[in-house]
């Protein structure tokens, strides 16, 4: 394990690098290993350094929603650790993958106010927030046909390659109401559809459908 090799540990020098991987450890995970669940506690901070996580809930129905996923490189659920709070929703494997394990009660000690390390924990706690808000808005304050539009746009770079019935799942819809949903997008010429491949291709009129 080198730290180093990760952009968050760029500014720690070889002495903090070693100080830093001797309170952390490395696990390998496979599809479908669950991280953790709700309500646990943990005394690690979590990086991904490999694969893609999903971030989840259930519902008094006991329905799976998917808050939103997280690529690697990236912290998870931080904002657990930060608040010594219990994880606020359960987190499993959607890939392979592998994750640092930090000693958090030593990490903040010994490297939080730091101020590069400082400001990347913070701008990964903003951004987090920011996904939990977009959750909130897709989930509540706008229709069906917006969502849709409003995902395609905001995933133009990775949506690509992704199955309908991930995308539904994300969106917490059914998989049929997506179809017709990019159906009717397609057929506006708005966008274009191969397989998997969606491609914009009048950007100004799926902006108009959410906006």
């Amino acid at each position: 394990m080198n730290l180093k090799d990760y952009y968050v540990f760029k500014s720690l020098n070889e002495q903090e690098i070693k100080k830093l991987e001797s309170i952390s450890f490395v696990k390998k995970f496979s599809r479908g290993d669950i991280l953790f669940y709700q309500g646990e506690q943990s005394k690690y901070l979590h990086l991904l350094v490999d694969g893609i996580v999903k971030i989840y809930k259930h519902d008094f129905k006991d329905n799976e929603i998917v808050i939103h996923n997280i690529n690697a490189l990236s912290f998870i659920a931080e904002i657990a650790n930060y608040e010594e709070i219990p994880f606020p929703a359960n987190c499993s494997f959607e890939t392979k993958g592998e994750v640092v394990f930090i000693d958090y009660e030593k990490f903040r000690d010994e490297f939080l106010y730091k101020k590069d390390i400082s400001m990347l924990f913070i701008k990964s706690l903003t951004q987090k927030i920011k996904y939990l808000e977009s959750f909130i808005n897709n989930s509540v304050s706008i229709d069906v046909n917006a969502k849709v539009a409003k995902f395609i746009y905001d995933n133009e770079k990775t949506i690509n390659g992704m199955k309908q019935i991930k995308i539904a799942e994300i969106l917490n819809i059914r998989e049929e109401t997506l179809s017709r949903k990019i159906a009717n997008l397609i057929k506006k010429k708005i966008i274009e559809k191969e397989k998997r491949n969606i491609k914009i291709i009048d950007y100004k009129n799926l902006l108009e459908e959410f906006m």
